[in-house]
């Protein structure tokens, strides 16, 4: 039930992320393959270390050059700081779904921070062959849920 739902959260990622009509962006999204897998499995993986070493500069180029040109590195490292300080001390990661479409990829990465499981949806875009991470939002299961 879990994988489901993080399934479901991670199509709900790449259809918002479409400028296509949401019937459309769902009928073309599908299961990465194992090498779109590998690649954005490193890629995020070096993003999350360059974090931990507090390396703001090598964290932030590894995003898109859309997120690069509309967020500074200082709002990126302060964000990081302020809201996701559990990929700056994480005790481990662990990747989930991924699912592609044309415009975009999106993965689903499970941070564990102090004995809790953080979920995030992470989405990604290929521009001029280079991969860049466009976002990382937390999924957040409401209390008393079974999901």
């Amino acid at each position: 039930m879990k994988n489901r739902n993080l399934l479901i959260a991670a199509l709900l990622a790449i259809l918002l992320c479409s400028n296509q009509p949401a019937s459309d962006a769902y009928a073309k999204a599908s299961v990465c393959s194992q090498k779109q897998k590998t690649t954005v499995v490193n890629h995020i993986t070096k993003q999350i270390n360059a974090i931990t070493k507090n390396d703001w500069k090598s964290a932030y180029n590894l995003s898109s050059a859309s997120f690069r040109k509309a967020v500074s590195i200082d709002i990126f490292t302060q964000t990081i700081k302020s809201q996701y300080v559990f990929l700056i001390f994480n005790d481990g990661l662990g990747f989930g779904s991924c699912l592609s479409s044309k415009e975009s990829i999106s993965q689903i990465v499970t941070v564990d921070y102090r004995g809790v499981k953080r979920t995030l949806s992470y989405g990604l875009s290929m521009v001029n062959k280079r991969l860049g991470v466009d976002s990382a939002n937390e999924i957040v299961t409401p209390r008393g849920s079974n999901a």
